[in-house]
């Protein structure tokens, strides 16, 4: 019998799978007229200013908080910490960028 580990680990790969097969999905649509486009280059450049300026301050909580559990803790919980952080940063990027193209 699949151990918690297996199970998540094949839920997290069929999770990219879905997600890849809808990012093309998405990616395949029309852009639309000259004036969509402009518009959704607005929006696509305030959304990335956003997650610049969030990612900023987040980093450097996170900077800190890892030192702090490193310190408290022990730097193994620290690293699975900014592990956790980043990836999870990183689902947020990738979900942010995909709904503004997909808008």
């Amino acid at each position: 019998m699949a151990n918690g580990l297996t199970i998540a680990i094949c839920s997290a790969i069929l999770a990219l799978i879905f997600s890849g097969l809808w990012i093309r999905r998405i990616y395949a649509q029309s852009a639309g007229d000259s004036r969509m486009q402009e518009i959704a280059a607005a929006v696509q450049e305030g959304a990335s200013a956003y997650l610049k300026r969030q990612y900023l301050t987040i980093g450097m909580v996170g900077t800190v908080l890892f030192i702090i559990i490193g310190l408290a803790l022990s730097w193994n919980t620290a690293i699975g910490f900014a592990l956790g952080a980043t990836l999870s940063g990183l689902a947020g990027f990738l979900g942010m960028n995909v709904s503004v193209q997909s808008n």
